[in-house]
């Protein structure tokens, strides 16, 4: 694995593409998820993607931009600790299978601020940490909830907020950087 990029990028990175704000779970919590994910891909001929919760998507600035903006964000996060909980479902290719997230304070501070900071819409907000994109009827979700577990009971804190380049397929996703949450 490469190592990981701390508050810094490529300065020939230059993309028009669209990016997201991720906070990724760590050690143990991250390589159950993983495994789910890897799993479910394999069997039901999914994509593989990095265990996460999105704060904020649909991001289009240049990159120097986004920098400054992600540390004043990172700056200002209070810490939180977050619960995984049930597992769920919807007729959504993003939102196909995925663990509800607690909504805390902390959580919802920083992505209000992602989004003000980044100059999004503000629309309804479901934190959660996807396990499978694919498009599939509603009973196979079910029994695939089945095999799986219908509630997660897993918490973390994340330490870090990831820029992760979001356009094209999520083989090509990639994160840009990321930057210590400071702890107040």
């Amino acid at each position: 694995m490469a190592p990981e990029k701390e508050a810094s990028y490529d300065a020939l990175f230059r993309d028009d593409g669209e990016y997201a704000l991720w906070l990724k779970p760590e050690s143990e919590v991250r390589d159950i998820l993983k495994r789910i994910i890897d799993r479910l891909a394999g069997e039901f001929d999914a994509p593989v993607f990095e265990p996460h919760i999105t704060i904020a998507s649909g991001i289009r600035m240049n990159v120097d931009e986004m920098v400054g903006r992600l540390e004043g964000v990172a700056k200002t996060a209070d810490p939180m600790t977050l619960y995984l909980g049930d597992t769920d479902f919807l007729d959504s290719y993003y939102r196909s299978l995925f663990i509800r997230i607690a909504p805390n304070d902390a959580l919802l501070a920083l992505r209000e601020h992602s989004l003000r900071e980044f100059r999004l819409e503000h629309e309804p907000y479901l934190p959660h940490i996807s396990l499978m994109y694919r498009e599939m009827d509603s009973g196979k979700k079910q029994k695939i909830i089945e095999k799986v577990g219908k509630r997660f009971d897993l918490v973390f804190i994340p330490d870090k907020i990831h820029l992760v380049r979001i356009s094209g397929p999520t083989e090509t996703w990639e994160e840009l950087l990321h930057v210590p949450l400071v702890a107040r």
